[in-house]
């Protein structure tokens, strides 16, 4: 397919973004996201393939504690092969077609990976991770006023993780020191101390 194919069209003509779906095809569904090659037309007449993640969507959480710190927890990431450090996060659980509701589910997901609860939320945004070729939909919280802190206990034999506590500034230094590298992360975090990095 020619560059040719994708020329804009003249600047005095409305410009119209949208790909229409033509055909869709599901080639994979796993337990936690589904693949499928999409035909769709693009603005230019010309058809393109699209791959596409289907995801259920997530929530992650800043756990802020009275003395300032931060509830971080360092798991194993398969793909990567490597820990990374990270806030409290999980996927929405879905229940006949139905997702959860993020509010709740950031509240599991605190609870399971730190053992903390909290008086106070705070839903802040939302953002799409990988809209190029994932169409999964993260939702961003603050939580203050924690109790019931003790070691973590863990969600399922298939996720064990450490909980570590950092000051914003420690975690701002681990930011430019490549310490913190998951893009959620330091997303929230310069959301929630825009002044420090």
């Amino acid at each position: 397919m020619s560059l040719s194919e994708f020329s804009k069209p003249e600047s005095s003509q409305q410009v119209t973004l949208e790909e229409k779906t033509l055909s869709s095809r599901v080639i994979h569904t796993g337990r936690v996201a589904k693949l499928r090659i999409d035909q769709a037309l693009h603005p230019s007449g010309a058809t393109v393939e699209r791959e596409v993640v289907e995801h259920p969507g997530g929530v992650v959480v800043c756990p802020i504690l009275d003395d300032g710190r931060l509830v971080f927890v360092e798991q194993w990431r398969y793909p990567l092969g490597r820990t990374l450090l990270e806030l409290p996060a999980g996927k929405l659980d879905w229940h006949k077609g139905v997702p959860e509701d993020p509010a709740e589910a950031i509240k599991r997901e605190l609870w399971e990976e730190t053992g903390y609860q909290a008086h106070q939320w705070e839903e802040l945004t939302y953002l799409f991770t990988a809209p190029g070729f994932c169409d999964e939909k993260l939702w961003l919280y603050k939580a203050t006023g924690l109790y019931n802190g003790h070691k973590a206990h863990q969600p399922s034999e298939h996720e064990w993780l450490d909980v570590i506590l950092l000051t914003p500034e420690e975690a701002m230094r681990k930011i430019r020191a490549r310490d913190i590298v998951d893009a959620k992360t330091v997303s929230l975090l310069c959301l929630c101390f825009p002044g420090l990095l």
